[in-house]
């Protein structure tokens, strides 16, 4: 089976085969009245605001400490692929999902 240029692109770039998925030239920014603290290998995120704490596995710890307003998603992602040794395209789309949910949970800016 061939695949048509679009798809193509649409494989390789996650947020154009989910268009709910952020831009990977975004960059994402924790908001400053939110507080975390690592604890025993997790994150913790403190949300006043809602009145929640948040608990972040290993690797969304990774992509939370790195929404800083500076790095972009495909940095972010870059950064994953030598840091954990996956596929750069899985690494595209689980940064681009997780930045989703931290941005419906109102973690970010």
């Amino acid at each position: 089976m061939q695949m048509s240029s679009e798809s193509l692109k649409q494989a390789t770039r996650p947020d154009l085969a989910c268009p709910s998925l952020p831009p990977l030239t975004a960059c994402p920014k924790r908001r400053s009245d939110v507080t975390s603290r690592l604890v025993d290998g997790e994150m913790l995120v403190l949300d006043r605001r809602a009145g929640l704490i948040h608990q972040l596995n290993h690797t969304a710890s990774f992509v939370w400490e790195r929404c800083d307003g500076q790095s972009t998603l495909s940095d972010i992602a870059h950064q994953l692929v030598h840091a954990f040794d996956v596929d750069p395209n899985v690494a595209a789309r689980d940064v681009s999902a997780m930045v989703m949910q931290l941005q419906e949970l109102h973690l970010l800016a």
